[in-house]
């Protein structure tokens, strides 16, 4: 498992696109998609997650059924719809078009003529 970060205020923003992708790939229980996010260094905690499938069920972006297992509790699995396929490329557009603004405005900020110190 890699090591977590915590990031802050930016975690919540993107889980809807994090979820989402990794429903892309394949069905999964909410605890797995948890520990998931925490293998690939993110910090997220059930108490963070859970609330954000639901919206994304609300939305109609995932679906779920209770998968009952010859041992052990029964888990709630959750499938991405083609609304949340949909949901999934405009986040991530979204997303790369803010990613692009923002570094652009920081890389200007760092110029010379851009530096605030300079006044």
């Amino acid at each position: 498992m890699a090591d977590t970060s915590d990031y802050g205020d930016w975690t919540r923003p993107a889980l809807p696109l994090l979820l989402l992708r990794f429903l892309i790939e394949s069905p999964a229980h909410g605890y797995g998609l948890v520990e998931r996010l925490r293998a690939v260094g993110i910090d997220a905690r059930g108490a963070t997650v859970y609330p954000q499938l639901s919206k994304l069920q609300d939305a109609g972006c995932i679906t779920s059924r209770w998968q009952t297992p010859d041992i052990g509790p029964a888990r709630k699995v959750l499938t991405i719809t083609e609304t949340g396929k949909r949901h999934h490329r405009d986040l991530q557009h979204q997303w790369s078009d803010f990613n692009e603004t923002l570094t652009a405005v920081l890389d200007a900020l760092d110029t010379p003529s851009g530096r605030e110190d300079q006044a």
